[in-house]
Parts: structure tokens; sequence; C-alpha cells
């Protein structure tokens, strides 16, 4: 289960990644997609979860980093109107 960041800029050209404990993150994101914030705050809420399933199916537990990570993302995101857009720079 291979941890995975997907590399991200935000409206104001901060850089910033996302951590996933899975690589399923790879499943709903792409290199130079541009999404607004509503849905890349989805995104991350459907994606983390995922993540963090997968990791209880194989250890018993889900993993409370990915859920820490999901309320980071979704407090940053409150900053910018639902419409700016979150640049997807890369996945690793």
């Amino acid at each position: 289960m291979p941890v995975t960041y997907v590399h991200i800029e935000w409206p104001d050209q901060q850089k910033d990644q996302v951590y996933s404990p899975s690589s399923v993150v790879e499943n709903y994101f792409n290199p130079e997609q541009e999404i607004p914030i509503a849905e890349f705050s989805n995104t991350c809420n459907e994606s983390l979860n995922e993540a963090s399933h997968r990791v209880a199916q194989k250890f018993g537990f889900g993993c409370t980093s990915a859920m820490t990570e999901l309320k980071r993302i979704q407090s940053l995101c409150k900053k910018y109107s639902d419409t700016e857009t979150v640049k997807i720079i890369a996945i690793k």
C-alpha cells in the first residue's frame, strides 16, 4: 500500500501536497487537472475515505493520518470560493 502524494497549487499559487496512505488517489485525480474548490474538497473526501478503508481492510483499523489530512484540506478549501480552482501538478 504505497503512500502517495497529490501535489497541488491553490488558487493563490501556494504549492501544497495531499497525503494519502494509498495510491487509490490516482483513480480520482490527474496531473495537470484543474478542479473547482468544491469538487476538489468532495473528491478529497471520497479518495481519502477510500484510502483509509483500504488501510482498515489490510490492518484492521482505519488511517487516522488520512482523516487528519482530510480535515486539513477541507479547512484550507474554506479560504477560497467554490468556483476558484486547484491545479493538480503531479501524483507521486
